[in-house]
């Protein structure tokens, strides 16, 4: 019996295929009513783009729409957030902290 040179090739990329997916941590949040503002430059120890929930949690959004992008927004919105298991370690956190969840904006509205 002769094994074909694809063979192999072919057998890696079926394993491949039926690997069960990646579970994502989704730690979805129920739409929350919160402020985007901007806290200054994180080179000059400031907070950059955060977002304070009405829970006063402040958070980090990675992917903050370029509406929201100016030093002086002070928006009110509606946001649904997914934890990306990042924390940020700002110039205004205490050094042993844990620092700022990291989160990605799933949705987001003006109020």
């Amino acid at each position: 019996m002769r094994v074909s040179k694809k063979l192999p090739g072919l057998l890696l990329l079926l394993i491949i295929a039926f690997q069960p997916g990646c579970k994502r941590n989704n730690d979805t949040v129920a739409e929350v009513t919160a402020n985007v503002r901007y806290g200054g430059e994180p080179a000059a120890d400031g907070f950059g783009y955060y977002i304070r929930l009405n829970s006063s949690e402040v958070v980090i959004p990675i992917n903050l729409p370029s509406t929201y992008r100016h030093t002086d927004v002070n928006d009110s919105v509606a946001v649904r957030l997914i934890d990306v298991g990042k924390r940020f370690h700002l110039g205004y956190t205490e050094p042993n902290s844990m620092g700022l969840r990291g989160v990605y904006i799933a949705t987001i509205r003006k109020l």
